[in-house]
């Protein structure tokens, strides 16, 4: 959940100048309290470009350590609106990032620099993507002409997912949307769909002058955007959203000064008390709730993965219940029900610990198919050429041959480097964001990413496939968000989990998705965990213990 706040850059496109020069203030929240701000301004150059400027600031808590975020984005366009560069440059917790992306002919040409890290990549587009300004002018011509069934549709540069995202718009008419505190916001609706965040629909209200009131977004969390009438820098963060015309002096009663824990963020799990999770070896869970589909759509996924990395077709369902009633399987759907629509409205799962370490078997000399293949590259934030790579290898086996080029030498080696990682990342911390890998060597500290991180740097390192993983993870307080390794072995993927090495306390997941540090983009924030969270709750129906 580290870059929660980063669907945020998503949220407030419409947040557009009304004039050649016009500041912007609003409040960014989470269930009701305040996360952030949001500040934009634009004008008119002295060459006739048009620049738009936007800072969000962000201060959270991750399971009680502060975590702050700053993200500022220059946009320019052409006075016909056609978007000429755009440069972001994020912070989390001291750890900076650029994004710089401009057109050149056919093309948008993009950069990416992380510490040491570069990358460079070409978008070709056919249709050219919009300005901020632009963009504004045209809602404020929509909305202002009175049509009740105006629909509008643009393309914009993402620095989060470093594609040119759809956007579409349309006019619901006059109404009002109510706050997480309960108050009505009245003026025209709004509706907008993108396909940076598909399936996801936000609302927003604005006034007769086509003004931003307010948005909300419906996911796991109540995802709300607030206008604000004049700089409000000093106000408290952590607090809930004053009315709007609200001033710093005013804040609100003190039993309110909370700040928001992403510690919060749990899936909850009905029958949790009493049970002794290092003792369990299998639990069959039911999860009803309006995120089941999601959850569905991704398990199946993940259900495929482990039971046959080629996909498998009509195979893989029998399959993965033939491992599954053997044990080794550690996900599995049970049972599906859904309602009179056809949408999935309960799921039981099976969640059982990792299968024992001979499930390497035929590996090495396994022919790797290229779906696996294709996880074994460094790249942006994995610089498998780091000679500390090598001298943790040699602890384990040491290269690309370790465990004597047997499947049993291969599994104990797995199993090494899962516990080294645990051992040479000395300080467990929620500090960071995503550190890159000489982050990680050099400063021996972070939390489950880090740890996977160099988990993924060593396993390719010594050949084999492997990759992060993102889900949820069991808890004494529910399912949290966590990260672990996929390793590939034995024709299948295999997790491996070096915050908790042989799954001691924690081995129960649910795995929502897979990413690749080699990439650019590998931190990018996973929109499933932020839809499953919140919106599902679970009830155990079964433990089997060891």
């Amino acid at each position: 959940m580290k870059r929660l706040l980063l669907l945020f850059l998503f949220l407030p496109l419409l947040l557009h100048a009304q004039e050649k020069l016009e500041e912007q203030w609003c409040s960014l929240l989470l269930e009701g309290i305040t996360v952030g701000l949001f500040h934009q301004t634009s004008w008119r150059t002295a060459e006739g470009l048009l620049r738009s400027e936007i800072e969000q600031t962000m201060e959270i808590r991750r399971f009680g350590v502060p975590f702050s975020m700053t993200q500022t984005d220059v946009w320019i366009e052409e006075k016909n609106g056609a978007l000429v560069s755009v440069s972001s440059e994020l912070d989390m917790n001291g750890q900076g990032q650029l994004v710089e992306a401009e057109v050149a002919g056919g093309d948008l040409r993009v950069r990416i620099r992380r510490g040491d890290g570069r990358e460079e990549m070409l978008l070709p587009f056919e249709e050219q993507p919009r300005g901020l300004f632009a963009v504004g002018q045209e809602i404020i011509a929509m909305i202002s002409g009175g049509n009740a069934e105006g629909e509008l549709e643009y393309r914009l540069f993402s620095p989060e997912t470093m594609k040119i995202e759809k956007f579409s718009l349309r006019v619901l008419g006059s109404g009002e949307l109510t706050d997480s505190l309960g108050r009505a916001h009245r003026g025209v609706l709004v509706e907008e769909r993108s396909s940076s965040l598909p399936g996801i629909v936000t609302t927003e209200v604005y006034n007769d002058q086509a003004k931003f009131l307010y948005s909300k977004t419906p996911v796991g969390l109540e995802l709300e955007i607030l206008r604000l009438e004049g700089d409000p820098r000093g106000r408290q963060v952590g607090k809930p959203a004053a009315e709007p015309g609200t001033f710093p002096g005013d804040d609100p009663p003190e039993e309110f000064a909370a700040v928001f824990d992403v510690a919060s963020l749990t899936v909850p799990v009905r029958g949790l008390g009493g049970l002794s999770l290092e003792s369990t070896e299998v639990l069959t869970v039911r999860f009803r709730g309006r995120g089941v589909p999601v959850l569905y759509k991704a398990v199946l996924s993940a259900e495929e993965d482990l039971a046959s990395p080629d996909g498998g077709g009509a195979g893989v369902r029998a399959g993965a219940d033939a491992q599954a009633e053997s044990g080794e399987l550690p996900l599995r759907i049970v049972s599906v029900q859904k309602d009179a629509r056809g949408q999935v409205s309960e799921l039981v799962l099976r969640l059982a610990r990792r299968p024992p370490a001979d499930n390497w078997a035929g590996f090495p000399g396994e022919p790797i198919p290229p779906e696996a293949e294709a996880y074994l590259k460094g790249g942006f934030h994995l610089n498998l050429a780091d000679p500390r790579l090598a001298r943790l290898l040699d602890r384990c086996g040491g290269g690309s041959e370790t465990g004597g080029g047997t499947a049993a030498g291969h599994a104990e080696t797995v199993l090494c480097l899962e516990q080294l990682v645990d051992r040479y990342i000395q300080k467990k911390s929620l500090a960071y964001g995503f550190a890159g890998l000489e982050e990680v060597l050099s400063k021996r500290e972070g939390d489950c990413t880090e740890h996977a991180l160099l988990l993924v740097a060593l396993l390719r390192k010594s050949g084999i496939p492997s990759r992060l993983a993102y889900g949820l993870i069991l808890t004494e307080i529910g399912f949290i968000g966590h990260a672990w390794v996929e390793a590939y072995g034995g024709a299948r993927w295999n997790w491996l989990d070096p915050s908790f090495p042989e799954e001691l306390p924690y081995g129960l997941k649910i795995r929502l998705g897979v990413m690749d540090p080699a990439e650019p983009i590998w931190a990018s924030l996973s929109l499933t965990l932020l839809q499953v969270v919140g919106s599902v709750k679970g009830e155990i129906l079964e433990g089997q213990l060891r």
